[in-house]
C-alpha cells in the first residue's frame, strides 16, 4: 500500500469528523512538496485527492521528458527539411556527493519557529503591494508537525493583493537531503538556470497546473547552495487555504522577489 492510499484511507475514515485543527490545503499542499515537488495540484480541496494520486501518477504514465536547460539556449532551428533542436545543458547540482544530514526534530522545529518569524519581519518590506500577511508554523506532512529522519521544513505565507489572496510555500532541505531536486522539479515545468549566489546555483521553474486546478500556476525560484542544501520558494496564483480557488492571470510576485527570499541567510537548513 503507497503512502497515498493510507493518507486516502484516513481522509475517507473520517470525513464525518468535526472539522480539523489545521487547513486540509496546507496540508495537502505540503505532502505534493514532498512527493514530486509538492506541487500541490490537488489544492481544490478535500475531495480532490484522488486528483492528487493522479497529479503525481500522470507524469510517469504519459513518460513527459525533463525540460531542464540553461539560460540563453538557442532556439530550434531547421536547416532544409531537417529540423535541428539543441541538446540542453543540464543544470550541474550538487557538485559532489552529499550523505543527508542528520537532524533531529527539535532542531527542526526551532528552526521552523525561526524561520516563520524572520518571514514576518521581512515580507512587507519584499512584498510591499501585499497586506494581511499570514505566515504558518512550519512542519512537514502537516503543519508543526516532525518526524525522526525528516530532511525538509516547509511553511506557506497567505497574503492579498488588490483584494485577492495568494499563496506562497517555502521550503527548505538539509545539505544531501535533496540530490535529485534538480531531475524532480525540472520534470514538472520549465526550468531554467537564472544565475548563481553564494556559490549556489539558482533555478526558475514555471508550471501550469492544467486541470488540476482550473488556471492554476506556480512560479518557483530553488536556491541550491554550495553545501547541498537547498531553499524553494514557490508563488501560487490563487490561495491554498480555503474552498474553490480564485485564480488569476498573473502571479503578483516577481522572479526577483522570490530569489530574494530563496537566497536569504536566515532561510535555509
Amino acid at each position: 500500500m503507497s503512502e497515498e492510499d493510507v493518507r486516502g484511507g484516513l481522509r475517507d475514515a473520517v470525513a464525518e469528523e468535526p472539522p480539523l485543527d489545521f487547513d486540509p490545503d496546507a496540508l495537502v499542499a505540503a505532502a505534493r512538496q514532498q512527493v514530486r515537488r509538492r506541487r500541490a495540484l490537488m489544492a481544490a480541496g478535500a475531495a480532490t485527492v484522488a486528483v492528487a494520486v493522479a497529479a503525481v501518477a500522470l507524469p510517469v504514465a504519459l513518460g513527459r521528458q525533463s525540460t531542464q536547460v540553461e539560460a540563453g539556449q538557442a532556439p530550434t532551428t531547421t536547416i532544409g527539411s531537417t529540423t535541428t533542436t539543441p541538446t540542453p545543458s543540464r543544470i550541474q547540482w550538487p557538485t559532489k556527493d552529499f550523505q543527508p544530514a542528520q537532524w533531529p526534530t527539535d532542531k527542526l522545529r526551532t528552526r521552523g519557529v525561526d524561520m516563520a518569524a524572520h518571514l514576518r519581519e521581512v515580507l512587507p518590506a519584499v512584498l510591499p503591494n501585499a497586506s494581511e500577511i499570514e505566515v504558518t508554523e512550519f512542519g512537514g506532512e502537516a503543519t508543526g508537525q516532525y518526524y525522526e529522519g525528516q530532511t525538509n521544513v516547509n511553511g506557506t505565507v497567505n497574503f492579498t493583493v488588490d483584494g485577492v489572496r495568494y499563496s506562497i510555500v517555502v521550503q527548505a532541505w538539509v545539505p544531501g537531503g535533496a540530490n535529485d531536486l534538480v531531475d524532480t522539479a525540472c520534470s514538472e515545468g520549465s526550468c531554467q538556470k537564472i544565475g548563481e549566489q553564494d556559490g549556489g546555483v539558482l533555478m526558475a521553474v514555471d508550471q501550469d497546473l492544467g486541470g488540476f486546478v482550473a488556471d492554476g500556476k506556480i512560479s518557483s525560484v530553488y536556491h541550491l547552495r554550495h553545501d547541498g542544501g537547498a531553499v524553494e520558494v514557490a508563488a501560487y496564483n490563487y490561495e491554498l487555504a480555503g474552498g474553490p480557488k480564485v485564480t488569476t492571470a498573473t502571479i503578483p510576485v516577481s522572479v526577483e522577489q522570490l530569489r530574494s527570499l530563496a537566497t536569504d541567510p536566515e532561510l535555509g537548513l
